[in-house]
C-alpha cells in the first residue's frame, strides 16, 4: 500500500505542532497552493489502496487507519466554523482566513489557521470515499471520540440528500428497463495493458464519485449496484466500447452480450435528463455498420511502428 501522500501531509502537520518554523512554508505563506501538492495526491493515493481491498470491512479498516493517523498528528482544539473566510487588507498584505477571535496583524497563527483548514479538507475527502463505499463515517468517528466540530460534515450531508435524488432516479431505470441477473460469462474483459489507458480516456465522463465505482467496475470484472451516468449523450459512450471491442482491446464476449453489460452498468444524459441504455439503441450503434456518432471522443487505430492499437483522444 503506498502512503507517500499521506506521510507528505502528517509530515506537513507534526512540523506544525512541534512549532519547526523552517518546514511549514506551504501553511506559513499565504500564497502557497494546498490542492495540487497534497489534496489531490492525497485524494488519488485514497482512493487506489481502496480499489485494492476487495472486501468492504478491509476498505473500513483502511479509512480508520487513515484517520487515526491524520487526528493523531496534530491536535485541532477549534471549531470549523470559527475560521472566517473573509478578505481583509492590512499593511498592504490579504489574509482570507484566520479565526474570529484572531487579530489580523498576528502572522504567527496563520499556519495553525490553513493547517486546520487541510486538516478539514483531507476529512472531505476521506467523507467522500466513505460515501461512494457506503462506509459509516461519522459512526466510526464517534467511535474513536473524534471531534465531528474540528471538520465540515457537508460531504456526509450532501452526499445523504443526493442519495435520495438517486435512489429515484434508479428507481426509473429500473421501472423502464428490467434487468436480468447476469450470468459469469457475459462480462467483457479489458486487456490489462489497457486497462489504464481506457480508464483515463472516459473517466472525465463520469462525476467523482460515478469515477471510482467506474474504476472499480472496470479492474475487477463486475457489475456496479447502480448504473453509474456518462454525462453526455449516450452514442459516444456506445461509440467508444464499440471501437474497443472491435479492436480486440474488449474481449471475453459477443457484441449481444457487450450491450447487456452497458445497458446495466451504464446511464446517459439527454438534454438534462438522466436514460437507461435500451437494448434496441446499443444494439444499432454496437451489432451493425452504421455511424451513429458524428462525435467520437475517442479513436482505436492500429500503429505499424508499435505493432499494436493506440488509444487518441480527440
Amino acid at each position: 500500500m503506498n502512503t507517500e501522500a499521506l506521510d507528505k501531509c502528517l509530515e506537513l502537520f507534526r512540523a506544525v505542532q512541534n512549532f519547526e518554523e523552517e518546514k511549514i512554508g506551504p501553511l506559513a505563506d499565504m500564497d502557497a497552493e494546498l490542492d495540487q501538492p497534497f489534496i489531490e495526491p492525497f485524494r488519488r493515493e485514497l482512493g487506489l489502496n481502496l480499489l485494492s481491498k476487495p472486501a468492504f470491512q478491509e476498505k473500513k479498516d483502511l479509512i480508520i487507519f487513515y484517520l487515526e493517523e491524520i487526528d493523531r498528528c496534530i491536535i485541532i482544539d477549534r471549531s470549523y466554523n470559527e475560521i472566517e473566510p473573509v478578505n481583509h487588507e492590512t499593511d498592504g498584505y490579504i489574509y482570507p482566513i484566520w479565526y474570529n477571535d484572531q487579530y489580523e496583524t498576528d502572522d504567527s497563527g496563520i499556519a495553525w489557521v490553513r493547517a486546520h483548514i487541510l486538516f478539514a479538507r483531507l476529512f472531505d475527502v476521506i467523507q467522500d470515499y466513505c460515501n461512494i463505499y457506503h462506509i459509516p463515517f461519522i459512526e466510526i468517528c464517534k467511535e474513536r471520540n473524534f471531534i465531528l466540530d474540528t471538520i465540515d460534515l457537508s460531504p456526509t450531508r450532501d452526499f445523504e440528500e443526493r442519495s435520495e435524488d438517486r435512489k429515484t432516479v434508479e428507481r426509473i431505470i429500473l421501472e423502464r428497463q428490467p434487468v436480468a441477473k447476469p450470468t459469469e460469462i457475459d462480462r467483457p474483459i479489458i486487456v490489462q495493458d489497457y486497462m489504464d489507458e481506457v480508464y483515463e480516456a472516459i473517466r472525465d465522463f463520469f462525476s467523482t464519485e460515478d469515477q471510482i465505482n467506474l474504476r472499480y467496475m472496470l479492474v475487477n470484472n463486475t457489475d456496479v449496484e447502480s448504473p453509474v451516468v456518462f454525462l453526455d449523450m449516450g452514442n459516444r459512450l456506445a461509440d467508444a466500447f464499440k471501437q474497443l471491442y472491435e479492436a480486440n482491446i474488449i474481449r471475453g464476449c459477443q457484441k449481444k452480450e457487450l450491450e447487456s453489460w452497458i445497458s446495466r452498468n451504464f446511464a446517459y444524459v439527454y438534454r438534462g435528463e438522466i436514460r437507461p441504455f435500451l437494448p434496441k439503441y446499443l444494439n444499432e450503434i454496437i451489432s451493425t455498420t452504421k455511424d451513429k456518432c458524428k462525435r467520437p471522443f475517442l479513436d482505436v487505430r492500429f500503429d505499424k511502428s508499435q505493432n499494436k492499437n493506440i488509444l487518441i483522444k480527440l
